[in-house]
């Protein structure tokens, strides 16, 4: 059996095949999209498990500053003015995208809030890479402790937002300017007002 359209003849088997293909590839379509909701939701629950609770008191620590001509150590006081601690590491693709976002924030973000870039990297791991080489933002080295122990961070780039009072606001994974963004802005129910334009 044929259906003809326009002087052309199709098989009826030929017809109904390309409709359940269309169909078939609908459904297919649709489940890789639930499956990309599903893969979100779960990394911002690991997101949620990663680094302290929202609410609790961030802890002073000490730190190496790598990018300062005089550097005898330096104590991270999360208190005072609002601070975005973020952990990277130089050999993380993603760190480095996202310390290059935060240096173009910088100027804006410094007037309202302190800024680190902690990092467990050697000396040398830091200097060969050129975002970190030739950041303007303060990177410190901390002992693996520091990440690990006191903060509860094992993945990198991971950010915390801390107020006034030295309590955690917001946190989460920073892979890049967007997350960053929307990090400095959880904070922005009051105190942190940091207008952000396109350039």
């Amino acid at each position: 059996m044929y259906l003809t359209f326009a002087d052309i003849a199709l098989p009826l088997w030929l017809f109904a095949g390309q409709w359940v293909l269309l169909f078939a590839l609908g459904f297919l379509v649709f489940v890789m999209f639930r499956q990309i909701a599903l893969f979100e939701r779960l990394k911002d629950a690991g997101s949620e498990r990663e680094g302290l609770t929202v609410g609790e008191k961030a802890p002073s620590f000490v730190y190496q500053p790598v990018n300062r001509r005089a550097n005898p150590p330096a104590r991270f006081e999360p208190a005072g003015s609002w601070s975005l601690l973020l952990f990277a590491d130089p050999n993380c693709s993603s760190c480095q995208s996202t310390l290059l976002s935060l240096e173009r924030l910088a100027p804006r973000l410094t007037q309202s809030m302190q800024l680190l870039v902690a990092t467990t990297a050697e000396p040398a791991v830091i200097a060969a890479a050129e975002a970190f080489r030739q950041a303007t933002v303060e990177i410190g080295r901390i002992p693996a402790d520091v990440s690990m122990r006191l903060y509860r961070t094992t993945v990198t780039p991971f950010g915390h937002l801390i107020d006034p009072e030295g309590i955690v606001r917001a946190k989460g994974v920073v892979a890049d300017e967007a997350s960053l963004r929307k990090l400095v802005r959880q904070g922005d129910q009051k105190p942190v007002n940091v207008e952000f334009t396109v350039s």
